[in-house]
């Protein structure tokens, strides 16, 4: 017996039910939003229109969370990306406009957000933004302002800086399976470690641009980086 096909009812109702129905927001949270691509996939494209449109309505009423902006990152929504620039769930943004358009992205305005003082807004966008877009996509200004927060006094943001630009750069990054030895050879993890110690923090910019090869570095500069 064949499997009947959906009517459009049916898949629009699926397609609310995985976008707009209740979750738990806190395990959302915890273990990272989802979006049922498979209901997307099932649409056809009057149905995936009239999907974009209820995504954006929601993007732009605040009344959506996450899975809005994974849904129009998936459906490649041009329209999407002035919105996706407002830094709502900043990471999943980041993923949803690499996945619209790489080239997309407000860099001018993305190098303004990294100075923010909001260690949980810049945390979200530094483990982002490796994961979405490369060095060239970013820019040297980009690069520039996540070295600038090798000397913030949170930590985290401190550690999420360097892997974001170790992952840019190219730069050695020592993983939790290395040898005891490779990671107490890690300089420059043991200098942004260090509690209220700024100019370990300045150290530890010099010489991640001193592991820079000398190519990259001179098309991405980092020299104007400090304060």
């Amino acid at each position: 017996m064949s499997t009947p096909i959906p009517t459009p009812d049916i898949s629009l109702a699926t397609f609310r039910r995985a976008y707009f129905g209740p979750i738990d927001k806190y395990l959302a949270w915890h273990d990272g939003f989802d979006a049922d691509t498979a209901c997307l996939v099932a649409l056809s494209p009057t149905e995936r229109a009239q999907a974009e449109t209820e995504l954006l309505m929601a993007l732009r009423e605040r009344s959506a969370d996450a899975r809005a902006i994974l849904g129009l990152g998936y459906l490649r929504s041009e329209e999407a990306l002035p919105l996706l620039h407002q830094d709502f769930y900043a990471h999943y943004a980041l993923t949803a406009i690499a996945q619209i358009n790489p080239a997309g992205l407000d860099r001018a305005l993305l190098a303004d957000v990294l100075t923010t003082t909001n260690a949980s807004h810049l945390m979200d966008v530094l483990v982002g933004l490796p994961k979405a877009f490369t060095l060239p996509q970013v820019g040297s200004a980009v690069a520039a302002a996540a070295l600038r927060h090798f000397t913030h006094p949170d930590y985290l943001v401190r550690y999420h800086a360097l892997n974001a630009l170790r992952r840019f750069y190219g730069v050695l990054v020592p993983k939790p399976d290395d040898s005891p030895a490779v990671l107490r050879a890690d300089t420059l993890f043991g200098l942004i470690c260090r509690k209220r110690a700024p100019r370990a923090y300045r150290q530890a910019q010099q010489l991640f641009i001193a592991q820079v090869s000398a190519a990259i570095l001179q098309a991405f500069p980092l020299t104007a980086s400090f304060k």
